[in-house]
Order: C-alpha cells, then structure tokens, then sequence
C-alpha cells in the first residue's frame, strides 16, 4: 500500500509537467480533443505488457503499446517494493520504446509502467527483469548414456556418461563459497548428500527443497541443514541447483531431467546442463524463495508457495556467453505456451525427446509443423499414458517411436533446426514433460536456448537414442549384424557384433527386387550413405557372407 501511495504521489506532481509539455496536444484545434473529454474511465488500455530487449550489463529497452497515445512514467528498482527511481516519457505517443540506463549488471529489477491521459492513468503490473551479468556465460551440457558423434559434427558435450555429470555435479557443490540452495524431486545417493552436508559444515548456507511425494532415503535421518518438503498434493518435480547467486565469477545453476537417484542416473536416459551466470541463477534463487517462503536461511511453511499458490515473479529473458536464453517455471509461467512458441520456430527439422506427452496443443504444434514440410521425429517413454499423443501424432503421418528399453527415456526435451545455423537452432529442456499436470500442479523448471552448437548435441543425443530405439538385427552363420535406424532417412549402419568383424556384402533391393545398391564391409560399424534419389518406402537389405545370408526389412523416409 505504501509503494502505491508513493507512485500515485509521484504521478501526481509528473502529470501536470506531462500535459504542460503537450499543451498543444490539448488544444481546440487538435481534432482529438473531443475525443480526450469523451473519454470515460479505462477509456484505453495496454495491449501488451512491456517486452524487455536489447539487455546489456548496464542497460536494458522496454517497449509496451497502448490503445491510445499516452504519457508514461517508468519506475524501477532492485525490490518489488521499493520502486526508488524513475523515468519520464513525455511525449503523447502508442507505441512506447524506453531504455533504463546506469543498471548494475547480473542484477534484477522490478519495474512498472505507468500510462496516462488526461481521462485516467493505467499501470503495469510490477514485473521483474534480468540486466547481463558480467560472469563467463559457460554452458556444459552432460548426456548419461552417450551421443552420436557421427551426428555431431566434431562437437562434444561436457561429458557422456553418468560419470561424468556426476562428477561435476559433485565439483560444484564442493566449489560452493557462499551459498547452495537444492531442489531435487528425489534422493538416495547419500554420497551426493554427504558433499551437501560436507559444504554446510564449511560454513556455506545450504538450504534444501524436496518433494512431499517421494521416499528421499538419503535424507534420512534429518542432516544438519535445514530441509522442506513441498508439493503435497501434486509434485515438486524440479531437479536444480543454485549455487553462490551473489558472486559474478561462481555463480552456476544446474538444471536438466536428472533426479539424485541411483537408478535415474546409472541407467536411465537424463540431461544435465550447468550454466555460469549471475543473472540466471539470481532467477533461480527468487523461485526458490518463492517455494521456501522467504530469503532466509531457514525455511517459513507458511509463507511457502508451492503448486497453484505461485506467482509470475522471475524475469524470462537473458543473455548468457552471447546466447538468448529464456528460463520458465510452471505452474505459474504459462510454460506449454512458451514451449509451442519455440516448435512453431521450426524452419527445417523438429525432434522431441519426452518422458510423457500428453499435452494437446503441443501435439498440434508438432503436426502443423509436420504438414509445413518441417521434419518431425520423436521418442515417447510413457506412450500409454492417459491422452498420451503417441498414436494421433503416428495416425498423422508423423515418425514417433515408443522407448522399449528397460532403462527410461527420462528426457523432457526438443530441439528445433539443430542443422540449419540461419534458422536460429533452439533447445528446449528442463524438468517440464509435456503433460497437464507439468502445466497446472507441478512445480518444474524449463530453459529454451537458442544457440547452434548445443542444439546440435541435444540432437547428437536423439540420434543415438533414436538409433537404438531403431535396430534391426539379423544372424548369418552365428554371426548377428544389428541395422539401424529404421526407419533410415539419411544414413543406414551395419555394426557386427562379435570379436571378428566377417567379410559380408551389403546390398539393397527395392520392393520390385531392384538391386538399388551394393557395397562390402569388414569393419565392426560400418556407415552407408542412403542414395538421394531413392523415394521413401519399403527396401530389402541382404547381407551376405562366405557362410550365408539373411535379409531384413527397412523402411525409408524423406523429410
């Protein structure tokens, strides 16, 4: 109420200065007079909120739109409740474009906008937003079960085995100086919970969030920081790290699909990603706050929101090591809007990576991209979920796979034109599967990168999957020859398995027995080029050896 009271206050001695200085907007020849002493209250409106653009350490834009030309009046500051300067804009106008200058970088601040007529004023709501930080903007991206470096193009993730992302998983926390708040869904790796407690006995601020649904054994007996448990009557299904928010230089977030679980890490399918800036992991730390009910070290349950009780109060956009970067937290983040936003991007090639999808309208986002001429591919682990899309998305013409392996497909991601650099490449990744309950109940957390060289490991990362999902395997004379993908769009593999690679003859046949190619490999994996010119369709592949042959079924696409 304070904070209103001063910003009417201030409004009131800026506004005779606003139509002082457009005193000729008011005059009798200005054929909108009439039309200003017409108007009622609410006369106007704003047809949209401000957009934040053009973020720089010190420096961000703000453009908004009114219904009709307005003053403006901008107030900020670094608390949603202390909005201690301001900015005037006197000119009449519709569309309203203002820079705030002198901003401290990695910092977020909380503005609203203030539109005014001589019939009424309307303000914003109080929104928050990120400048650049000033820290290395690193982006390590980690895959628990390998890529497909063929498909990568000489790039290489962070690391590829659950080893790996352990291992810096581990690193961070031990590299925590000051600060390390947790959210993790699950929890029995008592190894990773010891470097917690290891980093809370060395004086640093642990603060952990857990979920109410699950067993958390490493949790238990209660370790020395202090622990909530959140989302009773849904899930608090986050998996992330914030650590050391108030230092430019060690300040990282660590998002993904990764649970701290043994099984979810050894043998699942997971992504983890850790990002050093400020700006993001001060992001991360309001939402935090937010589920812990407060800045404190020890958690207030009952100002803790959870589920359906959180609000909109993080800021969306950032610049990260030169990348755009946008950061979502559902429930209160409209976050299946802001994911069909980033697949309708899609120019070329769509391909979708998903625990469980469910979700209507980014079902049809992947059809109506489908129908464009984009090249849509997906991999679903839950395709007997209740309203899951498996089968409407298949009856459309669209190649989805089921995950048969016994390990999950615990991936929540999309990658957009991951080999198109001029088509802006994005990812989209985090904890969100593509259901209702990710979009309504949960607590989750999703990051959309626009940035070529991850994209083009994310999908590394489907091809191998999908690939594996794809084998077809054949014995001749006892020694069995895997094929894979099937179906082939491009590039067709023959790996032998066994200690001694065999002389074998590859050939293909169309579904008229035309011997459309033919080629030799001793090698344990060998490639072979899917000819352009073939259209897509059934093909047989024989694959003969000195002891015999034995054929298989292929199936061709084109995009």
């Amino acid at each position: 109420m304070r904070q209103s009271l001063r910003i009417a206050c201030l409004i009131t001695a800026i506004l005779p200065a606003f139509f002082e200085i457009n005193a000729f907007a008011f005059a009798p020849s200005d054929p909108c007079t009439a039309c200003y002493s017409a108007l009622p209250p609410n006369g106007f409106e704003l047809i949209n909120q401000p957009v934040q653009s053009d973020i720089q350490p010190g420096n961000f834009r703000l453009s908004w739109e009114t219904s009709l030309p307005t003053t403006a009046a901008v107030f900020y500051g670094t608390a949603p409740n202390s909005l201690t300067q301001s900015l005037v804009v006197p000119a009449l106008q519709s569309a309203h474009t203002v820079t705030l200058t002198g901003l401290a970088p990695g910092t977020v601040y909380w503005v609203q906008v203030v539109s005014a007529r001589p019939a009424d004023t309307i303000y914003s709501p109080t929104r928050p937003y990120a400048t650049q930080s000033l820290s290395s903007g690193a982006v390590k991206v980690f895959f628990t079960q390998g890529i497909d470096y063929a498909a990568a193009g000489g790039l290489t993730p962070a690391g590829d085995s659950y080893e790996a992302a352990y291992k810096e998983t581990l690193e961070r926390i031990n590299a925590a100086r000051q600060t390390l708040d947790v959210v993790m869904y699950n929890t029995n790796r008592s190894d990773l919970v010891n470097a917690v407690k290891a980093a809370h006995n060395r004086g640093v601020r642990v603060r952990y969030i857990a979920a109410a649904a699950t067993a958390n054994t490493a949790l238990k007996p209660p370790p020395a920081f202090p622990v909530l448990y959140g989302n009773d009557s849904a899930l608090m299904h986050n998996k992330f790290l914030v650590i050391d928010a108030d230092l430019a230089d060690d300040a990282w977030v660590m998002s993904g699909s990764m649970n701290w679980t043994n099984t979810n890490m050894v043998d699942d399918y997971n992504n983890v990603l850790f990002i050093q800036d400020q700006s993001l992991a001060r992001a991360y730390e309001l939402e935090f706050n937010e589920m812990w009910g407060g800045n404190t070290s020890l958690p207030d349950p009952v100002a803790a929101r959870f589920g359906s009780n959180k609000t909109d109060n993080t800021p969306h956009d950032f610049v990260i090591g030169g990348k755009q970067v946008s950061c979502y937290f559902s429930p209160s983040d409209q976050v299946t809007r802001r994911i069909e936003e980033a697949v309708r991007t899609a120019d070329h090639q769509a391909s979708f990576a998903l625990f469980s999808f469910t979700k209507n309208e980014l079902g049809n986002a992947m059809i109506a991209e489908h129908n464009s001429g984009t090249w849509v591919r997906g991999m679903i682990e839950n395709i007997n979920d209740q309203g899951s899309e498996y089968e409407w998305l298949r009856s459309k013409g669209i190649p989805v796979q089921a995950h048969p392996d016994a390990a999950l497909l615990h991936h929540k991601y999309a990658v957009m034109d991951a080999g198109y650099p001029d088509s802006e490449p994005t990812v989209v990744t985090g904890s969100h599967n593509w259901s209702q309950n990710a979009e309504s109940n949960n607590d989750e957390n999703t990051l959309i990168i626009r940035d070529r060289e991850l994209a083009v490991l994310f999908q590394a990362e489907f091809e191998r999957r999908w690939a594996e999902i794809s084998t077809s395997t054949v014995s001749v004379s006892g020694q069995s020859f895997e094929l894979f993908p099937n179906p082939v769009h491009d590039r067709l593999f023959v790996r032998q398995k066994g200690a001694m690679p065999k002389t074998c003859t590859v050939e293909i046949h169309n579904a008229s027995g035309v011997l459309v190619h033919t080629g030799n490999t001793t090698d344990a994996l060998t490639e072979i080029k899917w000819p352009d010119a073939l259209p897509a369709g059934t093909y047989i592949v024989s694959l003969k050896t000195a002891g015999g042959v034995a054929s298989v079924s292929i199936q061709a696409i084109r995009r």
